[in-house]
C-alpha cells in the first residue's frame, strides 16, 4: 500500500515518465502486431495464385533504382504472348487502362478496364457468379462483349453483391464504355477487400484484350503475360520463357534481356522484405521512446529518494536494513514501468480494433503481451537501480538530519 501511495502522491509527475514507456510499448506491440498479420496476409494473396506463377513485366521484382532504363522498355504484346503459347503451362495475357462505363443514365468514372486473353481467371481472386465468362473465339477477337465487376454491377444496376443478392437482369444488358455499346455477358462474385492483387475486381471491366486496345489506343496498356509452369516446372518453364521471348524480341546473343521473368515468390520476398524494414524504423523509435520513459522513472525515482530522505533515515533508524530500502524502491520502478506497459497495450488494443475488418486481421497475441511486459519488467528495473542504491546507501544519522 505504501508503494502506491507514493505513485499517487505525485500523479502528475508519475504519468509524464509512464508516457514514454506507454508510447514506446505501443509502438512496438503494434508494430510487430501489424508485420505479423500483414506477412500471413500477403503469404496467403500469393499463394492463392500460386508461388510458382511467372510474369513477364517491364520491371524485375527487385528492380533496385534505375526505373528509367526498366520504363524504357517495350511492354509485353500480343506478339509476345504468341510466342509463349506453345509448350508451357497456361498462359494469360492482360493489360490495364482506365475507362467511364454508362448505362441508362448512370456513370461510373475510371473504372479499371482491363483486357484479357488466355487463361485470364488466373488472375483474379473473383470467379463468376452470373452469366458466363469469354469463349476462345471472343478472347482473340475484338468483341464488344464485357464482364463486370461486382461494384460495377450495383453501381449501374442496384444489384448488391455484398450481400449475395442474385446478378439477375444485368446479363445481356448494353452499357456504353469508351463511347462503344457493349454487351455485359457475365458478373463477377464481389470480392472485397485483399491486400494482394494483381487486377481487383470489384470495380473492374474485363474485356477482350484487342477490345481494351480499341478503346485505350495500341500501346497505351499496361500489360503483363502471366505464365503457369506446367508440368516441366518453374526453372524449365522461365528458360524456355526466355529463350521464346528473345527470339520474338529479336535480341542477339550479346544484348540483355528488355523484359522481366518475376515470380510470386518473388514478389512476395520482396514485399515482407519492405514490411520489415518499415518495422525495423518503427522499432528504433520505440526503443528511443523506452529509453526517455526509461529516464522519465530514474528522474521521479531520485527525486523520490531526496524529498524521502527523513522517512529512510527513520526506516533506517528502527532497522530495517539496506536491503528492504533497495527492493523498496526497485519495486516502485518495475511497478511504475508495468503500468506504462499496460497503458501502451491498452492504446495498442484500441489502434488494433480500429482496423476495418477484411483489410488484414491484426490482434495482441499472448506472446506480444508477454514480451510487452517482459520488456516493462526490465527497463523498470534498469530504471531502478541508480535511485534505490542512492537510498539504501543512505547514513541513517545523515538522513534524520535531512
Amino acid at each position: 500500500m505504501e508503494l502506491f501511495h507514493q505513485i499517487r502522491s505525485d500523479a502528475l509527475r508519475t504519468f509524464l515518465s509512464l508516457v514514454g514507456v506507454s508510447v514506446g510499448i505501443f509502438v512496438v506491440t503494434v508494430s510487430f502486431a501489424l508485420v505479423d498479420a500483414f506477412s500471413h496476409s500477403v503469404v496467403a494473396g500469393f499463394d492463392h495464385f500460386g508461388s510458382d506463377m511467372i510474369m513477364v513485366e517491364r520491371f524485375p521484382a527487385s528492380g533496385g533504382t534505375d526505373w528509367e532504363r526498366y520504363a524504357a522498355r517495350p511492354q509485353p504484346s500480343r506478339e509476345d504472348y504468341n510466342s509463349l503459347t506453345g509448350g508451357l503451362g497456361w498462359t494469360a495475357l492482360a493489360g490495364e487502362a482506365t475507362a467511364d462505363i454508362v448505362c441508362d443514365g448512370k456513370t461510373m468514372r475510371d473504372c479499371k478496364l482491363v483486357g484479357v486473353s488466355g487463361a485470364w481467371q488466373h488472375l483474379i481472386y473473383s470467379g463468376i457468379c452470373a452469366g458466363r465468362g469469354f469463349s476462345l473465339a471472343e478472347l482473340s477477337g475484338s468483341e464488344a462483349k464485357v464482364i463486370v465487376g461486382a461494384k460495377i454491377a450495383q453501381g449501374l444496376f442496384g444489384v448488391d453483391m455484398t450481400s449475395g443478392m442474385a446478378a439477375d437482369g444485368v446479363c445481356g444488358r448494353t452499357v456504353r464504355i469508351a463511347g462503344r455499346n457493349m454487351t455485359v455477358i457475365g458478373v463477377l462474385s464481389y470480392e472485397g477487400k485483399n491486400i494482394i492483387n494483381l487486377y481487383a475486381s470489384d470495380y473492374a471491366l474485363f474485356v477482350p484484350f484487342d477490345t481494351a486496345e480499341r478503346i485505350a489506343g495500341k500501346g497505351n496498356l499496361e500489360t503483363m503475360i502471366a505464365i503457369g509452369p506446367g508440368p516441366a516446372g518453374r526453372d524449365m518453364a522461365m528458360s524456355e520463357a526466355r529463350n521464346a521471348l528473345r527470339a520474338c524480341r529479336g535480341l542477339r546473343s550479346a544484348q540483355e534481356d528488355n523484359f522481366a521473368l518475376n515470380t510470386m515468390e518473388d514478389l512476395c520476398r520482396e514485399t515482407v522484405s519492405l514490411t520489415h524494414k518499415i518495422s525495423a524504423v518503427g522499432i528504433i523509435i520505440a526503443l528511443f521512446s523506452l529509453l526517455i520513459g526509461g529516464f522519465g522513472i530514474v528522474n521521479i525515482m531520485l527525486v523520490s529518494v531526496k524529498e524521502r530522505t527523513f522517512q529512510i533515515g527513520l526506516k533506517k533508524a528502527l532497522g530495517a536494513r539496506r536491503r528492504r530500502i533497495l527492493l523498496e524502491f526497485m519495486a516502485e520502478a518495475l511497478v511504475m514501468s508495468v503500468l506504462g506497459a499496460a497503458l501502451g497495450l491498452l492504446l495498442a488494443w484500441g489502434v488494433l480494433a480500429l482496423i476495418p475488418a477484411g483489410v488484414i486481421t491484426a490482434r495482441l497475441s499472448g506472446s506480444l503481451v508477454a514480451l510487452a511486459f517482459a520488456v516493462s519488467v526490465v527497463l523498470g528495473l534498469a530504471s531502478g537501480v541508480l535511485p534505490a542504491a542512492q537510498a539504501s546507501r543512505l547514513n541513517p544519522v545523515d538522513a534524520l538530519r535531512g
